[in-house]
């Protein structure tokens, strides 16, 4: 079945429960790897959550250290079912590729959250959200990646991984998580913008 392409169509799939898989604790390593790489880099004060869905991350996130979360994703139907504390969170309902935060603000964490597959160009969408990341911040990128690797799927992949394999950018980490349990893979980095 090909993913969505409209708000609406998003919205009637979260409806009908189709990405209700998410919440499945067989989901929550990649979750817990975002959430680690945030800690021990201190960075998880004000997190940018591209791709939130219903607010899975900021569930994971560390209350005593989070001041200020923005989820940014096309479904208001999955920002409707995300429970966040109206103090220190909001959510926004646009695309990946015309967000824009409030003129000043800027995040500790910019995540894209198994989003950068929509992108025309993944590693170019990585490099214009530079600009809203606050000064030793980092980029978290979790992905799906198919197994096969020759498929078009696996080609956002590639190319978010070639968009980020150059000069402009420091690699802090790049792991590939597999479960068994679901026979699924993801490929996650973690990068920070060289000065």
């Amino acid at each position: 079945m090909p993913n969505a392409a409209t708000g609406d169509e998003w919205d009637a799939e979260y409806r009908d429960g189709r990405w209700g898989f998410l919440l499945d604790i067989k989901e929550v390593g990649r979750t817990g790897i975002i959430t680690a790489w945030l800690k021990t880099t201190g960075t998880g004060a004000s997190v940018l959550d591209i791709g939130c869905g219903e607010g899975i991350l900021y569930r994971h996130l560390d209350p005593a250290v989070l001041t200020r979360y923005v989820g940014v994703d096309l479904s208001e139907e999955a920002l409707a079912r995300a429970g966040i504390d109206d103090e220190r969170a909001s959510l926004v309902a646009a695309d990946l590729e015309s967000y824009s935060p409030a003129p000043g603000e800027k995040f500790s964490a910019i995540v894209f959250n198994e989003v950068l597959h929509f992108a025309e160009d993944p590693g170019a969408q990585i490099a214009r959200y530079v600009e809203w990341l606050a000064p030793g911040g980092i980029i978290a990128v979790s992905m799906y990646a198919p197994w096969k690797e020759t498929g078009g799927g696996y080609a956002k992949v590639r190319a978010m991984e070639q968009g980020t394999d150059t000069a402009d950018w420091d690699l802090l980490d790049a792991l590939e998580l597999s479960s068994q349990a679901k026979n699924v893979r993801w490929r996650l980095r973690l990068l920070r913008p060289k000065a």
